[in-house]
């Protein structure tokens, strides 16, 4: 017999799931009370009462039900799940959200219409079609359909948005949709990277559908122009698409900068913003000393400041400030970030003194470069304990936003450390359902300190629960 458990997520959305903590998704939204993907958070963002979505590899639904909720009661949601077991508890999440928007089908997508056998992994997310068949995985036998045949089955006009995670098989649910994708616009996202193996070839694959791919970038709720060619951050999962038609709709909402429109408008913004260098370096403070630790610290910074060499510093952070103005156009605030983060990362390469790692850090994870800023957090977090002090005394943006609004007080030593040990653990695993008894020392480390989040008190009650380790 299988227990299951009712989990709320923090909009509201609960999910049926095991009762297990040696299962991913349980453990995830016990940990988080979310997912771990920047992309839902988005989705939550853009997605407005009314419109329809396509969830495919939807598992116990925490995608879909998330959605089901921003579209509303006139919305649609039709949500794909094969495995019968895990479609069974998507079934009781979708009543008890009572949520009459939500159609489940237990189908797999693939490039034809038929059956074929899925793999029943312990951890659902995992479950893929199996086309081996000497494979002695233990499987069971689904339904599949394909995306032209569900075009007419359900009459799709004006599909929204349609999310795609089915561990490897999205190069076939393309063949198997070729009219669906020809006659609708939906913004695609879908999973460029599974276990270790990133699938470059289902941008080629999109591209000729006539479909552009974006990469989100998290601190500003944005779509831009996906480069294949750039450095790939080693966090990066999913990927977005769409066409001219889509996109022109969405940036016109501010989520998303096409490549002419940052071609356009570059230049002018960056002028208009002097990321040439000529905007004024004490931008930062507009933002930075209002917060407590800005506020206790500014006496010790104009000190600073007025002797001399941290100009570019300052120019870095008033950069970063610029991006965080609501009030300018995405390009500017884009071009604003992308600036600094540039700016921060020489600096740190030639010289990471004072707390210049935690605003790298920072920077690069709003960015998007979720490798880099676990690495300068990394370096800093080695600093900090090996020198037994840390250098306040330039200014400095807090590594997590989080920490904007916490007072130091008069441990700002022990407020620095816990900034940096926290986003360390947030950022350099997905969840610590993967790193297990290693983030153990950190997270006591946290909580000793004492300006530790609820969510770290959560990790590490959760892996003591899992270890079978005293509280």
């Amino acid at each position: 017999m299988t227990y299951t458990t009712s989990l709320t997520l923090l909009d509201g959305v609960r999910i049926v799931t095991p009762d297990s903590l040696e299962l991913i998704t349980p453990y995830v939204l016990r940990e988080q009370q979310d997912w771990f993907e920047d992309e839902i958070k988005f989705l939550r963002h853009l997605l407005k009462p009314g419109q329809k979505v396509i969830d495919i590899g939807a598992n116990y639904g925490v995608y879909a039900l998330c959605m089901a909720k921003a579209v509303g009661s006139t919305g649609h949601v039709w949500a794909f799940e094969p495995s019968s077991s895990t479609a069974s508890l998507l079934a009781e999440g979708i009543a008890a959200n009572a949520f009459a928007q939500v159609t489940l089908v237990q189908s797999a997508l693939s490039s034809a219409s038929g059956t074929a056998r899925l793999s029943r992994s312990p951890h659902s997310e995992l479950n893929a079609l199996v086309h081996d068949l000497s494979a002695t995985t233990e499987t069971e036998t689904v339904s599949l359909v394909t995306l032209d045949e569900c075009l007419e089955t359900y009459c799709w006009q004006d599909i929204e948005v349609i999310k795609i995670d089915a561990e490897g098989e999205e190069a076939n649910i393309l063949k198997g949709g070729e009219r669906f994708f020809a006659q609708l616009s939906p913004l695609v996202q879908y999973e460029i990277k599974a276990g270790p193996d990133l699938h470059m070839h289902l941008i080629e694959a999109f591209a000729a559908l006539g479909y552009t791919s974006y990469r989100l970038v998290p601190g500003l709720d944005l779509l831009v122009p996906f480069d294949p060619e750039a450095q790939i951050d080693g966090f990066l999962l999913n990927l977005f698409c769409c066409k001219p038609d889509r996109a022109a709709r969405l940036a016109a909402r501010g989520v998303l900068l096409d490549s002419a429109g940052l071609e356009t408008a570059g230049e002018p913004i960056r002028e208009l913003l002097g990321i040439d260098g000529s905007l004024d370096v004490h931008y930062w403070q507009h933002a930075i000393i209002g917060l407590p630790y800005g506020t206790q610290l500014a006496n010790e910074w104009e000190v600073t400041m007025n002797s001399g060499g941290s100009e570019e510093v300052a120019h870095a952070l008033s950069l970063y400030t610029l991006s965080r103005d609501s009030s300018l156009p995405a390009s500017a605030r884009f071009l604003a970030l992308e600036a600094s983060f540039r700016c921060l990362e020489t600096l740190c390469g030639q010289q990471a003194s004072h707390l210049r790692l935690a605003s790298l850090a920072r920077v690069a994870r709003d960015y998007g470069s979720r490798s880099l800023a676990v690495n300068a957090l990394a370096q800093l977090c080695t600093t900090i304990l090996q020198q037994q002090q840390v250098d306040t005394s330039e200014p400095f943006l807090a590594p997590g936003e989080r920490f904007d609004s916490i007072v130091p007080g008069e441990v700002i030593g022990d407020w620095v450390l816990a900034a940096v040990l926290e986003e360390l653990e947030r950022l350099s695993s997905f969840s610590s359902f993967y790193t297990g008894a290693s983030a153990l020392q950190r997270l006591h480390i946290i909580r000793e300190l004492g300006f530790g989040s609820s969510e770290m008190a959560r990790r590490l009650s959760l892996l003591q629960e899992r270890l079978g380790l005293p509280a």
